[in-house]
C-alpha cells in the first residue's frame, strides 16, 4: 500500500481511495471504521494520531481488512462487530447482520409493553427466529420488568445471541430456546416479535453482493412473495399468544397490503397496523389479537 512507515493519516486517505474506486458506497466512514479495528484504536484516538507513524504489524492488518472488502465482506463481518440500538453486538459469518431498520421493531415492542406494565399486566416477549440476539437483547436491556425468550432454529446463531447476553451483562435476563419459530415455547406470551426473511426468492440474486454472496439466505429468503416464513409464524401465534397480545413484525416495505391480507386469513378479527420507517415507507406490521 505504502512504503513503511505510513501514518495513520495516510493509511486512511489511500483507504479511502482504495474503496472509492472499487465502487465501495460510504468509502470515508467504511476505510476509518477498518483503521479503527486494524490499530485497535477508538475514534477519538485514531483522530487523535492521525500524523503518527503505523508500525509494520498495522500496516499489514488494515491491508488484509481492505483485501476482504474489496471481496465485498461485509465490514461487520469484518470487525466482528455491529452496533444496533444502543448494543455492541458480535456478529459473525452464519448470521444475519443487523440492520438499522430493525430498531423501529425494537421501538414498536418497547412502545406497547410499557403501555401493558402501566396498565397492571405482566408482560413476556419472545423475540423469534433470534439470530444476533439483536431484537431480545435490545427489550432485555430497556424493558427490564418484561420477561425475555428468544429462540431460533440455528445452534450457531443460539450461540452468538447467548455470546452477546453474556458480553452486555443480560445472560440472566432471557432464556434461549433452540426450535422453529414460536414451538420451543413452554409458556404463553403477551408479545411476539420478529425480523424473519421477507425477501422474495426471484429478488434474492440482485441484492447487493455484500448480502447476496455473504449473509445466511435462510435469514433472506421468504418464498415467492417473501411472506412463506411469517405466515407460518401468524399461524402457531394462536397456540403461543395470550388475549389482547400483539405480534410485532419488520416486513418489506411493499408488503403491507399482502400482509393484511395473511393476517386475515390466519388471525380472524385481528387488527393490523403499520408503523413508517424513516422514509415512510410502512415497516413493522403490529398485529393484536
Amino acid at each position: 500500500m505504502t512504503e513503511h512507515p505510513a501514518s495513520v493519516a495516510n493509511l486512511l486517505r489511500r483507504g479511502v481511495a482504495t474503496l472509492r474506486a472499487a465502487g465501495i458506497e460510504d468509502p470515508e466512514l467504511e476505510a476509518e471504521v477498518l483503521l479503527r479495528h486494524a490499530l485497535g484504536l477508538t475514534r477519538a484516538h485514531l483522530f487523535a494520531r492521525l500524523p503518527a507513524d503505523v508500525d509494520e504489524g498495522g500496516e499489514s492488518r488494515y491491508r488484509e481488512c481492505l483485501r476482504r472488502r474489496l471481496m465485498r465482506v461485509p465490514v461487520a463481518y469484518i470487525t466482528g462487530h455491529r452496533e444496533f440500538y444502543d448494543l455492541d453486538l458480535a456478529v459473525a459469518p452464519g448470521v444475519l447482520i443487523p440492520r438499522p431498520e430493525t430498531e423501529h421493531v425494537v421501538e414498536t415492542v418497547l412502545r406497547l409493553g410499557r403501555q401493558m406494565l402501566e396498565g397492571g399486566r405482566p408482560v413476556t416477549c419472545v423475540d423469534a427466529g433470534t439470530g444476533s440476539g439483536a431484537i431480545a437483547l435490545a427489550i432485555a436491556r430497556h424493558l427490564p420488568a418484561a420477561r425475555v425468550l428468544a429462540t431460533d432454529q440455528s445452534e450457531a446463531a443460539l450461540a452468538m445471541a447467548g455470546f452477546n447476553a453474556k458480553r452486555l451483562r443480560l445472560a440472566g435476563r432471557i432464556t434461549f430456546l433452540l426450535g422453529d419459530l414460536l414451538q420451543p415455547l413452554m409458556e404463553p406470551v403477551d408479545i411476539i416479535a420478529a425480523n424473519l426473511p421477507y425477501i422474495p426468492t426471484a429478488t434474492i440474486d440482485g441484492l447487493q453482493p455484500e448480502v447476496r454472496d455473504h449473509e445466511p439466505r435462510m435469514a433472506l429468503d421468504g418464498g415467492s412473495d417473501g411472506l412463506r416464513v411469517i405466515a407460518r409464524l401468524l399461524g402457531q401465534a394462536p397456540r403461543h399468544l395470550r388475549d389482547e397480545g400483539a405480534i410485532v413484525l419488520e416486513i418489506g416495505h411493499d408488503q403491507a397490503a399482502a400482509l393484511e391480507h395473511e393476517a386475515a386469513g390466519l388471525l380472524p378479527g385481528a387488527a393490523v397496523t403499520f408503523e413508517p420507517d424513516l422514509a415512510g415507507f410502512p415497516r413493522v406490521a403490529v398485529v393484536q389479537v
